[in-house]
This record gives C-alpha cells, structure tokens and sequence, in this order.
C-alpha cells in the first residue's frame, strides 16, 4: 500500500522527481532521486515519525519520548539528529518552529511505502 503524504505543487514535475523522497517502512529504507540514503535507526525513526504526522508541530521533549522512547538525554540531540538527517536529504522535509520544535514541511515530497502485512 502506497501513502503519499505531500507533494510539493511548485516544483516542475523534473524537480519534484529529483526531490522525492520515499520511505520504505517494511525494508526501513529511504531513496531520495532513485538513490537509497544511509540512516541510523535514530534518524530513520524520526523521519518516518515526522511524515506519519504532518502539519503537527512536536517539542524536543516529545521527540525523545517518542521516537528515542525516553526523555533522559538532552533536547540537543534531537537538533543534533535534525540536522544529520537535513544534510543527508538534502531535500527540504523538517521546518523548524522557532521556539516550540519541528514539524514536517507542508510541501515536503515524501511518499511513504507501508508494510502489505500491517
């Protein structure tokens, strides 16, 4: 089963290509313009957390309880995760909310590819 969870309406349909990122969530893969991208479980788990929630803004706080499943470490290492996984897509998919976290961006061009079996 295919999600697409956004598409960006102002890039050519070349540029749209080229920027497209999909998430496989069975293989826990991610290919960026036919390329796959290399990402830590961390990274990875926070991406696909991100795209299964769009147009929702989370604190640091929340992102570790979530995707890192505690709160012990510092809210920087989500920044530090942040912005790992930006120079790894290149692609525009995390805004920033400055003062509150981050959330997806709303035209980021994410397509998520679910398990069959789920």
């Amino acid at each position: 089963m295919t999600v697409v969870a956004h598409t960006s309406l102002h890039a050519f349909p070349s540029q749209r290509a080229a920027q497209e990122v999909a998430i496989d969530v069975a293989a826990r893969q991610v290919v960026r313009a036919g390329r796959e991208v290399p990402l830590t479980r961390l990274e990875f788990d926070l991406l696909l957390f991100l795209a299964r929630h769009p147009r929702r803004v989370f604190t640091r706080d929340h992102l570790l309880r979530s995707v890192w499943g505690y709160a012990i470490a510092g809210p920087r290492t989500v920044d530090v995760h942040i912005r790992r996984l930006r120079g790894k897509l290149v692609t525009p998919v995390v805004r920033t909310i400055y003062g509150v976290g981050y959330r997806l961006e709303d035209e980021a061009p994410i397509t998520l590819v679910a398990d069959e079996a789920a």
